[in-house]
C-alpha cells in the first residue's frame, strides 16, 4: 500500500529490528504502568478501609518476668484506733459551749455545760422526802416509847399489887391451919395472885409486841429513806455530769455545739479521737469474702508510700453487697497517717515468683480469658490470653503472651471486633 508523504509516494517496506524493539518496550511500559496504578489503587483502597491508630494515642507495656504479689484491692479510710463518745447522762439542754470542733483538748477540759434547773428541783424534792421519813421515824420512836412507859407503869403497879396479894395469901395460909378463915377466902387470895401475874405477863407481852411492830415500821421507813438517799446520790452524780468534761487527750472530732438545743439522756454530746494511733477501715465487695482469712497481710499505699498491716476483723453483716474490714497497722503512729485520709488497700493473697507479668490498664476487665492487642511491625494483632492473679499495678499472664511482647494497655474495646489494625 503506497504511503504519501509530502505529496510523494513511498512504497511498503519491512520494519527494522530497532523499530520492533522500541514498540515492544512501549507496550511493556504501558503494561507496567497499568499494574503499578492498579497496585496503588488496591493499596489506597485497603488503606482507606483498614483502620489505623496513632501510637501517641496508645499506652503500651511489655511483658516481663518477675515476682508478683497477688492482692485483693480495696478502698481504705484512715480512722483513729480509739474514738470515744461522750453521751449525756441527763435530759436537759445545752447552756454553754467552751470548745470548738477540731480543737486539741486534754483530759478534764470542760466541753459543755448542761442546764441543771430541773435536776436541782428533783434534788430538793428528794431531800424533802428524806426529811419527811426522818420525821416519821422520830415520831414512831416517840409514840412507842410513850406507850412502853405507860405499860411499864401499869406493870409496876401490878407488881405492887402482886406483892400485896402474895402477902395476903401467905397470911391466909398460916391462919387456915387455925381455922380462923374459911377456905373460900384462901382460894380467892390465890386467884388474885394468879390473875395479877397473868396481867403482868400480858403487859410484858404487849410491850414486846409493840416494840416488834414499831421496829418493823421503822425498818420500813428506813428502807424508804434509803431508797430516797440512793436517788439523791444518783441525782448528785448526774449533777456532776452536767458539766461535760474531756475523758482523754485527743482531738474533738464532733460536738453538739448549738447552745440551747435539747439533749436526751444517752444522746451523744461529743466525740474525742486519739490522734496518735490509727487503723484502716476498708470497704470491699462481698464477692471476695471467701478469699479472706484472719490476720492476712495487707499493704496500704498513699502517694507511693507503703505501710504494712494485718486484717483484724470483718463485719458479720453485709450491707448492699459491701463488707467493712478493719486493718491494724504495724506502725499505727506513723506520721503519714491523718484522720479521714483515703488510701489504697491491697489484701495479699499469695506471692508468685518468676512469672510473666503485664502492667495493669483499662485493656482488661478482670481474671480469665481476655482479648488484647499485641504490636508487631506497626500492626496490632488481637490475641487471646489468660489472665491470672493481680496486684495493685500488674497482672499475671498464664498463657497467650511471651516475654518482651508489647501490649496495648489502654482502652481498646472499640477495636475488639477487628483481628488487627495499623499503628501509625
Amino acid at each position: 500500500m503506497p504511503i504519501y508523504i509530502k505529496d510523494k509516494i513511498l512504497m511498503d517496506c519491512p520494519l527494522s529490528a530497532q523499530n520492533i524493539n522500541q514498540q515492544k518496550r512501549v507496550v511493556w511500559l504501558k503494561s507496567l504502568t497499568v499494574v503499578v496504578i492498579f497496585a496503588l489503587f488496591i493499596y489506597s483502597v485497603n488503606w482507606l478501609i483498614t483502620p489505623s491508630v496513632n501510637r501517641s494515642n496508645l499506652r503500651t507495656a511489655k511483658v516481663s518476668k518477675q515476682t508478683i504479689t497477688a492482692t485483693i484491692n480495696a478502698g481504705g479510710l484512715v480512722v483513729p484506733m480509739v474514738e470515744e463518745t461522750i453521751s449525756s447522762e441527763i435530759t436537759s439542754h445545752v447552756s454553754r459551749v467552751f470548745v470548738r470542733t477540731g480543737q486539741n483538748i486534754s483530759k478534764g477540759d470542760r466541753i459543755l455545760q448542761l442546764d441543771t434547773q430541773k435536776l436541782m428541783l428533783a434534788i430538793d424534792k428528794i431531800k424533802e422526802q428524806i426529811a419527811l421519813k426522818d420525821s416519821q421515824i422520830k415520831t414512831k420512836k416517840l409514840i412507842v416509847n410513850r406507850s412502853i412507859n405507860d405499860l411499864g407503869s401499869r406493870i409496876e403497879l401490878l407488881e405492887v399489887d402482886l406483892e400485896s396479894r402474895k402477902t395476903k395469901q401467905n397470911k391466909l395460909n398460916k391462919l387456915s391451919f387455925l381455922g380462923t378463915f374459911s377456905s373460900q377466902d384462901l382460894l380467892e387470895a390465890k386467884l388474885n395472885v394468879k390473875r395479877t401475874k397473868i396481867e403482868i405477863r400480858q403487859l410484858n407481852q404487849s410491850i414486846a409486841d409493840l416494840k416488834s411492830a414499831t421496829q418493823a415500821e421503822i425498818e420500813t421507813l428506813n428502807l424508804e429513806k434509803l431508797i430516797f438517799e440512793k436517788a439523791l446520790a444518783e441525782q448528785l452524780r448526774l449533777e456532776q455530769f452536767a458539766s461535760v468534761k474531756a475523758t482523754r487527750n485527743g482531738i474533738l472530732s464532733w460536738l453538739k455545739q448549738d447552745a440551747g438545743s435539747s439533749v436526751s439522756a444517752g444522746q451523744p454530746l461529743a466525740k474525742i479521737v486519739d490522734d496518735s494511733h490509727f487503723r484502716i477501715e476498708a470497704t470491699l465487695s462481698d464477692f471476695y469474702a471467701s478469699q479472706l482469712v484472719p490476720n492476712m497481710s495487707a499493704e496500704i499505699t498513699y502517694q507511693s508510700q507503703k505501710l504494712n498491716g494485718k486484717l483484724a476483723q470483718q463485719t458479720p453483716s453485709i450491707e448492699n453487697g459491701v463488707m467493712t474490714l478493719s486493718i491494724n497497722l504495724e506502725q499505727p503512729d506513723n506520721t503519714l497517717l491523718k484522720n479521714n485520709l483515703r488510701v489504697d488497700v491491697g489484701l495479699i493473697i499469695k506471692t508468685i515468683d518468676d512469672t510473666l507479668v503485664l502492667s495493669k490498664g483499662s485493656y482488661t476487665s478482670g481474671r480469665g480469658i481476655q482479648n488484647v492487642f499485641v504490636i508487631r511491625n506497626n500492626t496490632a494483632y488481637r490475641t487471646e490470653v489468660e489472665i491470672g492473679l493481680g496486684s495493685a499495678k500488674a497482672l499475671q499472664i498464664n498463657k497467650g503472651l511471651s516475654e518482651n511482647d508489647e501490649v496495648i494497655i489502654s482502652d481498646v474495646s472499640e477495636y475488639l471486633h477487628l483481628t488487627e489494625f495499623a499503628i501509625n
